[in-house]
């Protein structure tokens, strides 16, 4: 069942939940305002966590993670974008990272399974939505959510 979202609010329990994405250990800002948008609240719940989880891990070494989120209104739609200061993507491995066990990492660089963006694209996917990604190795990424909109702001 899709209901009408604010993604503003969605997101700072996120970061009341967990200890990785405190301010002590990140710096996340989020940019105002986020207009509401359509989707399962869990599912939503699922892929932000995912993406924000992410864009905490996937620095180097002694690097401070910074992210930050914002939003864009469409004809029909949020574009929900999540900027990190990690490590960045190569361009032939950007669609491949959405596959279910797909790791560009080995295991004892970074922590996961490999199932967190697959997890991301189908939730978003079911929502009638898509995912994205724009990256450069050594200059982060910028993931896309967009999702319907709902109409207002949080």
């Amino acid at each position: 069942m899709h209901i009408r979202i604010l993604p503003e609010q969605l997101i700072h329990q996120i970061l009341d939940s967990y200890p990785n994405l405190q301010p002590t250990k990140a710096d996340i800002q989020i940019q105002q305002p986020l207009p509401a948008v359509r989707g399962n609240r869990p599912a939503l719940t699922q892929v932000i966590s995912n993406l924000l989880g992410n864009a905490v891990k996937f620095v180097k070494p002694g690097t401070r993670p910074r992210v930050r989120v914002w939003a864009e209104e469409e004809k029909d739609s949020t574009r929900l974008w999540f900027e990190d200061n990690g490590i960045g993507i190569e361009k032939e491995s950007q669609q491949r990272i959405f596959q279910m066990f797909h790791r560009l990492n080995r295991p004892e660089s970074y922590e996961g399974t490999g199932m967190g963006l697959a997890i991301v694209n189908k939730a978003v996917r079911r929502m009638g939505g898509t995912v994205g990604v724009e990256s450069e190795p050594g200059h982060g990424s910028r993931f896309t959510v967009n999702l319907p909109f709902a109409g207002g702001v949080a």
